[in-house]
Order: C-alpha cells, then structure tokens, then sequence
C-alpha cells in the first residue's frame, strides 16, 4: 500500500472529500508552476485550514519556503521536510507525490475551487469560535447592553470572505487594457505582440495581412489538416520561428519519434538541403556537410523539449511544468506548447476512457484550453479532419475535425491546410507546392480568410509563395 494510503487510514474522522480536495490543492502547489495559486493560498489559508496533520505539516513548510523567498516545489518542499526530520511523518516521498498524482487527475479549475471551499470553511471556523466567545461574555455579563454587542458583533465580521477579497478588480482590469493600448499604440498596427510563426500573413510585416500577431499566451490554435496534406510540416514551421525569436517551446509528438522530429528540424534549417540526402550522409559534399553542422548546432541551443512518450493530458501538463522549469534554469520561459496531434491524445483514466472518443476529444479540447491560461501559454494542436470529407476540390470546415464540437467551442483559432494535390494527385488542378491556409475561426479577430503558402514537403519547410510568372503577347 502506498505510504499516501497509510496516512490516509489514520484519519478515519476527515471525510474522503475533504480529503482528496485538500490532496488536490497542495498538488498542484507542489507541481511547481503556479504562482497565483501559491500566492493566493499562502495569503488565505494558515496550516490550521488544512483537516490532517500531514497536510498541515506539508503547508507550513510550503509558507516558510514563500517567507524566505525560496522555490516552492516537489523537491523543495521534500528536501525541507528531510531536513527536519518530518518527511516520514507526512508519509514519505510517495504520499507528496500522491498530492501531485491526484492533482494532475483533477480537473483544470478544482484547485481554484478547493482554495476558495478550505478559505471559507476556515473563516466559518473563526466566525464560530469568536460568535462563541462573545456569548460567552453576555452570559457573564460583561456585555451588558445591545450597543456593545453590536459593537463587538460588528468586529467580527469586518475581515472580508476570501471569496470577496478575490472578487476581480474593474478598475485594475481597465488599467491592464490602458496599458494594452499604449503598448500597441507605441508598436504600430502591424507589430508582432506574441511569439511569431514565421509565416507573415499571421505574423505581419510589409504587404502581409497581420492576421494574428503572433502567438499570445492563454490562447489554443487548432491546426487542421486531411492525411497528408503538411500538417508537420507545418508546426515544423512554427517551432523554428519560436526557437529562433527566443521563446521556450516543447512538443509533444505522438505521431513521429523525438529522432524524426530532430532531423525535420535540422532538414528545415539547412533551407535548401534535400531530406533524402540525409539517408545516406556519405554522398554529402563537404559545403551541405558544413550546412548541417551549422543547423544542428542552431537547433542544439534552442530552449526546446521533444517528447514523443507522453500521450495523456494530466502527464503533458506535468512534463510541461518540467519543461518550464528546465527552462527558467537558463534564464529564459516556456512560452508555446505544440501536440501533433490532438486525437492520438489517450484517456487520462479508465472512466474517461469509458466515455464516447468526441466526448474524450472535447475533454482534451478543454484540457488543453485550461492549461493555456493556467500557465500562461499558447497551445497549437494539430488536428486531423474525417477521411470521409476528402474531396480533393472542396475546402474543408471546421465541422469535419474529428470530434468537432469540443474542438471548436474550446479553440481561440481554427487554421485548416487545404492542399488538394495531396487528397486527389490524379484530380486535383492545382500543383504539389499550392497550399491554401484558411482561417475557420477566429475569437479574436475575424475569420473567413484565406492566404497561400508554398509547401516545400521535400525540404521539411514551407514558405512565402513563389511568383507566378506569365508570357503574353504585346
């Protein structure tokens, strides 16, 4: 049994529910990546909120590692208990990562709901035991008159609840937005605000339609796609860009390894280097050899993590506070997560697995939605649209995503690759490179538009489109 099980055992009197939401909250603290949570939990709860000794044990050593401006995380927090001797009395290192397993299993907002829960049932607590002390003192007498029990009455329920400490702020919402403006004001209309794709008609720049502006955190981009058509490509596209401007990205592949991904990203970088050279290195010249020298050292230097081992969400989310981690280590952020692709994504547990694959797609829709705006991120999930709709001819819509409901209600922007040559090659009209970008939604902005790109499959890239040249008569 589990050192977390034996802990458990030996509270027979706190509630399974209490129990597991308090797992929960001190969870996802240990995980490490949020800091709004851990400042809001330190500021509302003390130790005595929490119903188990080992849980108390666990936050006051969470409050003194805030006190003393040190990490806070599952190490931290289990070296500081070693250090004191404490750390069996919570139940070992298997009870902490107990906490972090049930967080990870919980949805995106529990922990949100469990602080606000444990914050009022200790303020009741308190309410209680000071209502009980002031009848105490009418039946002794010492408050002798209504105007001094309402004085004394008045007194405790001046602290506000946490619920009404934590109500937003309109006027700080508003100076967010001034903020917002001057920052655009001060940019320019066509300037980059988020992390670039490399692709200019959503980046911006000269003659470029600006569509997006980049990639802002706590936001979800589907990336659709039929079989085929580039959808790799594509994100290979969009990690480059990331990697090259600074930003910290991890990918998560469940369609190709970690080693096919590397080698499409060196491929890319070379610009000009066929990946079919790479099969057999010893036909390279010594000039492409000095080539991919160069672009695997480029891509050695990136703040990027390849997983291509991870295939459930609550895992995901835990390599990517990893990720985060490795990279604030080297002074820099993560800043873009991209999954390829989002229906190989697997049930996180037996009873989401039990549950229609749309149901489990829209869960993981919303997963992933979450997970953007609790780490403040952005997240690019490529999808894969039904086979059935593959007429080479016709655009596709965002209603032939597989699982297409919880796709689209939980996506900020939909971008489908409509490349017909690679649906029909014997009927499509259009040539092997035409690649058709179109925008199927857009919460932020408007939709409905569509810009071409050059798919460059070969060479693992795709680019800004090739003039098309015409010969004609005077």
């Amino acid at each position: 049994m589990p050192q977390g099980n034996r802990v458990r055992a030996t509270v027979p009197d706190v509630s399974e529910t209490i129990f597991v939401a308090e797992q929960v909250l001190l969870g996802r603290i240990l995980e490490g990546d949020d800091e709004s949570l851990l400042s809001q939990t330190v500021s509302a709860l003390s130790p005595a909120a929490f119903a188990t000794e080992a849980h108390r044990s666990v936050f006051q050593v969470i409050c003194t590692l805030v006190s003393e401006n040190r990490p806070v995380d599952l190490p931290s927090v289990a070296a500081e208990l070693t250090e004191h001797n404490a750390l069996g009395q919570v139940g070992g290192p298997s009870a902490l990562a107990a906490m972090t397993t049930t967080s990870l299993s919980a949805s995106a907002r529990a922990p949100q709901q469990h602080l606000e829960a444990l914050a009022n049932r200790e303020h009741m607590q308190r309410l209680a035991t000071q209502m009980e002390q002031a009848l105490d003192l009418i039946r002794d007498g010492h408050l002798a008159t209504i105007d001094e029990v309402q004085v004394r009455l008045a007194g405790i329920f001046d602290t506000p609840s946490f619920q009404a400490a934590a109500v937003p702020d309109i006027g700080a919402q508003v100076q967010e937005l001034r903020q917002e403006l001057q920052v655009r004001l001060e940019s320019g209309p066509g300037a980059l605000d988020g992390v670039p794709t490399g692709w200019k008609d959503l980046d911006g720049g000269q003659d470029s339609m600006a569509l997006v502006k980049g990639l802002k955190p706590g936001r979800l981009t589907i990336l659709g796609a039929r079989p085929g058509t580039g959808k790799t490509t594509a994100i290979v596209d969009w990690v480059r860009a990331a990697c090259e401007s600074g930003a910290g990205v991890i990918l998560f592949s469940l369609e190709q390894t970690a080693a096919e991904i590397t080698e499409l990203l060196v491929v890319a970088e070379c610009a000009n280097l066929h990946r079919e050279k790479l099969k057999d290195p010893s036909q390279l010249s010594d000039l492409a050899w000095d080539k991919v020298s160069e672009s695997m050292a480029r891509v050695a230097s990136w703040n990027l993590v390849i997983d291509d081992t991870t295939r459930t969400l609550p895992r995901m989310r835990r390599m990517t506070a990893a990720a985060r981690k490795k990279f604030q280590a080297r002074g820099s952020d993560l800043h873009v997560m991209f999954e390829d692709y989002i229906q190989l994504t697997e049930a996180s547990d037996a009873q989401q697995a039990s549950q229609p694959r749309s149901q489990q797609i829209s869960d993981i829709a919303n997963g992933f939605k979450a997970l953007s705006k609790d780490m403040n991120i952005h997240v690019v999930a490529a999808a894969q649209f039904n086979r059935n709709s593959a007429d080479a001819d016709r655009p596709p819509k965002s209603s032939e995503l597989k699982g297409s409901g919880g796709l689209e209600e939980a996506a900020d922007l939909i971008l489908a690759l409509h490349r017909p040559h690679a649906v029909d090659p014997q009927g499509a009209t259009e040539t092997p490179d035409e690649l058709t970008i179109l925008g199927l939604k857009s919460r932020h902005g408007r939709a409905g538009w569509a810009f071409p790109r050059t798919f460059l499959g070969e060479f693992a890239r795709t680019s800004e489109p090739r003039p098309r040249q015409f010969v004609g008569g005077s």
